[in-house]
């Protein structure tokens, strides 16, 4: 048991190691070139069959700083997002944009860990109307903002379509599509959550060009393992896990 401790510890401690590295390089990047890379993954984004065929998708809203931004490929989810109740649209292009949500807790000392739900965001309207959190995101809430007293679909409501494809983000990842995250487990959590109940989704990070890494990225059991890394560099998916 002492054995097994002990390298649990030593991957925890490798974790923080390349977490904290990475976080200091992440800071370092202009924002001229952060958005010169965010445009560059976003386009290889929308050349993938996977992104093309989805017809539900999960992404983040960016941080103010130091990760890869995803605006231009939100609005273009609002853009053809799919109409309430219209899930089995007969239009190919039709998407429907669902992105994390965490509670106030999440942000207070002591509390313990709250579960990261997925929620959807409708359109231009509710986006621009959201405020901004602590960390700088888009922060959408509960309830929709640009129609009064209408909660969230959540896609693990029974109603709610699976998901096709969540865009995650990260702190590091490695060839073989390991993830380093921020030491919240917020996403592997969500992640095992969603799986035991629905059809695990393609799953498939966005980095920066620093974030790809040359070394193993350490993980625990419990950590999930990505479809797919995209980077401006291309994409690398882990073996088998490319659709047919």
């Amino acid at each position: 048991m002492a054995n097994k401790d002990d390298s649990m510890a030593a991957v925890y401690a490798s974790k923080a190691a390349l977490r904290k590295s990475m976080l200091r390089t992440l800071r370092g990047i202009s924002e001229a070139d952060l958005a010169s890379q965010s445009q560059e993954v976003t386009r290889l984004l929308f050349e993938q069959p996977f992104f093309t065929k989805a017809s539900t998708v999960g992404c983040y809203l960016n941080m103010a700083k130091g990760e890869l931004r995803t605006d231009g490929i939100v609005k273009e989810l609002l853009a053809c997002t799919l109409a309430v109740g219209r899930m089995q649209s007969d239009d190919p292009a039709g998407k429907a944009l669902y992105t994390p949500y965490l509670p106030p807790s999440a942000s207070q000392p002591g509390e313990p860990t709250p579960l990261m739900d997925m929620l959807r965001l409708y359109n231009t309207q509710d986006l621009e109307s959201c405020p901004l959190d602590k960390w700088g995101i888009l922060d959408p809430g509960t309830h929709r903002r640009d129609v009064e007293n209408q909660p969230r679909e959540d896609v693990m409501d029974p109603s709610a379509p699976p998901l096709d494809v969540i865009l995650v983000p990260g702190v590091a990842f490695d060839a073989q599509c390991n993830r380093l995250g921020r030491g919240k487990a917020f996403y592997d959590t969500f992640l095992a959550k969603y799986s035991a109940a629905r059809t695990r989704p393609l799953l498939v990070a966005l980095a920066l060009a620093p974030q790809v890494i040359d070394e193993d990225v350490p993980v625990t059991d419990s950590d999930f393992t990505l479809d797919a890394v995209l980077s401006p560099a291309g994409l690398v998916w882990r073996e088998g896990a490319k659709p047919k």
